[in-house]
């Protein structure tokens, strides 16, 4: 159970107490414009693995600085 210091009303409108950095929209937008030039090659691959309630696969792609993923 998480520990709540502040009433759930309050907590709805929270906004965090850093500030938001002056280049936090640059940022995102780099970030983003990155990810679109970004070829995933997803892969699928069924795990050694089983379970009586659930299919059971890896899901391998490609992110940003060409980083392989795994899941």
């Amino acid at each position: 159970m998480p520990v709540l210091d502040m009433p759930l009303e309050q907590l709805k409108h929270y906004r965090g107490t850093n500030p938001r950095p002056g280049d936090f929209d640059a940022y995102w937008e780099k970030a983003l414009y990155d990810v679109k030039q970004v070829n995933p090659d997803v892969e699928i691959v069924k795990a050694d693995f089983e379970t009586e309630f659930a299919d059971c696969f890896h899901l391998y792609f490609t992110g940003t600085h060409n980083a392989r993923i795994h899941a």
